[in-house]
């Protein structure tokens, strides 16, 4: 198997923790960092709040969600 150059870097989602818009429940979300346009600094997958079961959509942009 031959690797051309990182394999992971900005591919792989980062772990970010957002505050629930709900109840202020601290949320871990992951958001792509690289990709195409659209794709990147979006939500990775549906992530569920804790405490009252909001749910973060998939490719959502961070930027609609407070940064805790």
């Amino acid at each position: 198997m031959e690797l051309k150059g990182c394999q992971e870097g900005k591919g792989t989602p980062k772990l970010t923790e957002i505050v629930c818009p709900v109840c202020g429940e601290i949320m871990e979300v992951f958001v792509y960092m690289g990709g195409s346009i659209g794709v990147t600094g979006t939500l990775a997958s549906n992530e569920t709040c804790p405490k009252c079961g909001y749910i973060a959509k998939e490719n959502t942009p961070i930027g609609d969600y407070e940064l805790a």
